[in-house]
């Protein structure tokens, strides 16, 4: 039935049948990829799958490996363990050596209620031989027939272990559990520094493995492998069967596992899929073996899905590309016939029936929009060009003006003329939504916006004429006869509704400035001068205002007489020396005070301004000079940044934004100088705190021996208050006073007490104790023994 149609190699039909063949060979030949690749596909899968999980687990495991270190970092660290292990206190204090093993054993206890997860940690000590656990202490011997005596785990081997002065990982340990169970645990061992010929001492804390295979249960159901985690040493430190520690026993640790964390192994002919990770905070390797069968006993399923994928879409094909291939060309067959009456085909060649539709239609559609475009175009721009000569009084005087408008389809109703003269603020919004919409030159719709908004609000009574001269927009306005008297206050209108309108729509600030009124064609330009003029005072009034040039004109005919500007010697010093001493809000309030005194009046010339303007800079650039040092500060440690900050003074606008400018500089340069005022005066008070001190401390040594001496005694000698002189004192040294004066009785004492001849009673008169009995309590207090052993013990 297709045989009626023409058929050449450049038909529509022609590309159909093939693209409908394509469309039908398509799931053939995907069926057939998908074969081959579905194997490595499910391979890929099942491994991101299991690394995924293998991550899963690592997560749980690190916190819980991380708890073992963090206990560790706060035993190596508890102030009673460091005292114990590295001070030598019990060369002289023997006897506190068991009270000290029993405070530390309460600390593990409050360690073991705090870590919960731990299920047995201790210290052993290698001086003592003993094991110091939560609320008691053993002997080695016993310590390990109580947590861990096992055939698998003698005695020498733990002992070896606990014994290294150097050991710092995670190593599998048996232990005994309450019901005499042995478990297998993660054991982290850490030995502590030896210092000063120490002996050395080793914390050991555990987990059992138990905990741990509870985070890796759904692993197992998952893909039926087996589940590792090893040490830096390749340790097996838990593991879900025990087949899977019987297969790394051959493993080739160093060959397999520097490249790919995926990869293939085969041991006793049967190929297993081995991924592993570690942990970049325990350094632990996590490692999963699963045995290739898995993945082809899927890919048998997708091969059966493959075959029957193919023979449905050979069948179903073939029918569809018969009837979309009949009911689709028809139509295109009959709209072809109806436009080839007007258009000759090349019938020798063959011809595509789209492309000759879309041929004949673009064809006339260009044509037509390319005159229409050209025309708008072009009379665009001439009207421009024609409006900027006016403005500028630059027309032909062989072209009368009459014929000028009507080629420009202008007309003027009335022969009276203004100009406003419109300045654009940069705006970060309004760039951002031309971003959003794509424009190719922002600033072209920016000027189409303000051209259209601008001619709108002046044709509600009037005429306007926007045009560009010079990145300037300028709005010509021509009256219409309607009330004369107040065409000033419709340009303030106009100019007004212009202002608020795009501030309100487009986030555009403008600044305006408007002209005064003028009459006929030669007083444009006149009035384009004045706008101009007007627009100057920008300096002065401020962005974002709308400047007339009348008020401006009027003021400065009332004020002629007032050329100066207000800024005293004495004021400008005023200002640096604020500046000097940091006094950022009286430095801020001179500022505001200059522009207000200069600018708050009625009127002042844009060269006055100007003038004030450069006085204010060269007096932040003399404060600098006299600052000096300010180069030390973080935000000038490159001097090109103050020039950057002249720069940005002198460039401004407005006096408003070279006021905030300043502020901000202002700001900057005394919380320099504030901060360095604050750090000079604290540095004074802690050296003249140093030598109140050390005065008092010679005062101590030098009265110690006199009974009376007591804090009321120093604090009258120094004119102090006995209790701010104790305060200060604690707070300066952490030692109160009352223990400094006992200190340097006792240190007199001991002296003494190394002279046979004298006896105790002699030695407490002799250091300012009245009272034997407090002086051997005192003395009780700080050695740990009385007078009188100390006595003998120097004797013998």
């Amino acid at each position: 039935m297709l045989g009626k149609f023409q058929i050449n190699r450049r038909s529509v039909l022609l590309t159909w049948l093939l693209s409908y063949l394509a469309v039908l060979l398509l799931p053939v030949i995907m069926s057939v990829i998908v074969y081959t690749q579905s194997s490595k596909a499910l391979e890929n899968e099942i491994n991101q799958a299991n690394q995924s999980l293998l991550m899963q687990v690592r997560e749980v495991m690190d916190n819980q490996f991380e708890a073992m270190e963090r206990l560790n970092f706060e035993l190596r660290w508890n102030v009673r363990i460091q005292q114990f292990l590295y001070s030598d206190k019990y060369q002289l204090f023997p006897n506190e050596y068991l009270y000290d093993l029993h405070q530390i054993t309460q600390d593990l206890l409050l360690y073991r209620t705090s870590y919960s997860l731990i299920d047995l940690f201790y210290i052993y000590l290698a001086d003592s031989n003993k094991v110091l656990l939560p609320d008691v202490y053993r002997e080695a011997p016993f310590a390990y027939d109580l947590m861990h005596k096992s055939n698998t785990f003698p005695y020498s081997e733990w002992n070896r272990i606990v014994s290294q002065t150097n050991a710092k990982g995670f190593i599998p340990m048996d232990r005994i559990d309450e019901a005499g169970k042995i478990r297998s645990t993660v054991a982290y061992v850490s030995s502590y520094a030896i210092e000063k010929g120490k002996s050395s001492a080793t914390n050991v804390i555990m987990i059992d493995q138990s905990r741990i295979l509870r985070a890796i249960d759904n692993m197992e159901i998952f893909n039926k492998g087996h589940v590792l985690i090893l040490n830096e040493a390749n340790q097996v430190l838990v593991s879900n069967s025990g087949e899977g520690e019987n297969l790394l026993r051959d493993f080739p640790f160093d060959q397999e596992m520097m490249g790919s964390n995926v990869f293939f192994w085969e041991k006793d002919g049967q190929n297993y899929e081995i991924t592993y990770i570690q942990s970049d905070r325990s350094k632990l390797k996590y490692l999963s073996i699963i045995p290739s069968r898995l993945f082809w006993e899927k890919a048998e399923k997708i091969r059966n899905l493959t075959y029957m994928s193919i023979f449905i879409s050979l069948l179903g094909g073939i029918a569809l590309t018969y009837f979309f291939l009949r009911r689709n060309y028809i139509p295109i067959r009959r709209l072809v016939k109806t436009l080839s009456v007007n258009k000759e085909m090349a019938s020798s060649d063959g011809y595509n029936e789209f492309r000759f539709i879309e041929q004949a239609v673009d064809h006339t559609l260009v044509e037509m929009a390319k005159i229409m475009s050209e025309g708008k175009k072009q009379h665009h721009i001439l009207r421009s060009n024609f409006v900027g000569r006016m403005l500028k009084g630059k027309l032909n005087e062989q072209i009368p003006t009459v014929e000028s408008l009507a080629t420009f389809n202008m007309s003027f109703v009335t022969d009276d003329f203004a100009v406003i003269l419109l300045y654009i603020q940069e705006s970060a919004s309004f760039q951002n939504r031309i971003q959003e919409i794509g424009s190719a030159d922002p600033q072209q719709l920016m000027h189409f916006i303000i051209k259209n908004v601008m001619e709108e609000l002046a044709a509600q009574h009037h005429q306007g004429f926007v045009v560009e001269m010079e990145e300037t927009l300028v709005c010509l306005i021509n009256f219409s006869s309607e009330a004369p008297e107040g065409r000033m206050e419709e340009l303030s209108r106009i100019a007004r509704d212009t202002q608020s309108f795009l501030m309100s729509k487009y986030h555009l600030g403008l600044t305006l400035s408007i002209s005064g009124i003028h009459n006929g064609i030669t007083g444009i330009s006149q009035a384009y001068l004045e706008a101009l003029d007007a627009m100057e005072y920008k300096l002065v009034m401020g962005s974002k205002e709308i400047l007339s040039y009348e008020e401006i004109r009027q003021s400065a005919a009332a004020e002629e007489s007032d050329t100066i500007y207000y800024y005293p010697l004495q004021v400008e010093l005023q200002l640096i020396n604020y500046v000097k001493i940091g006094d950022f809000e009286m430095a801020k309030r001179t500022l505001d005070d200059i522009i207000e005194r200069n600018f708050n009046r009625t009127f002042m010339s844009v060269t006055i301004a100007r003038c004030l303007m450069l006085n204010l800079v060269s007096t932040m650039i003399k404060t600098i000079i006299e600052l000096g040092d300010i180069q030390e500060s973080e935000f000038i440690q490159n001097p090109r940044r103050i020039e950057k900050r002249i720069e940005q003074l002198t460039t401004c606008d407005t006096i408003q934004e070279m006021q905030l400018q300043m502020t901000d500089f202002l700001e900057k340069v005394c919380e320099y100088t504030s901060n360095k005022r604050q750090q000079n005066i604290q540095q004074s008070r802690q050296r003249m705190m140093d030598e109140r001190i050390g005065q008092i401390m010679d005062y101590i040594d030098a009265n110690y021996k006199d009974s009376n001496l007591n804090i009321s005694m120093i604090g009258n000698h120094f004119d102090m208050k006995p209790a701010y002189l104790s305060k200060l004192f604690k707070d300066h040294t952490g030692e109160g006073l009352l223990d400094s004066i006992n200190k340097t009785r006792i240190a007199g004492a001991k002296l003494l007490l190394d002279d046979s001849n004298k006896n105790v009673s002699d030695v407490a008169g002799c250091v300012g104790f009245n009272d034997v009995n407090a002086f051997i309590r005192t003395f009780k207090k700080y050695e740990g023994i009385t007078p009188g052993k100390y006595k003998e013990m120097k004797e013998e």
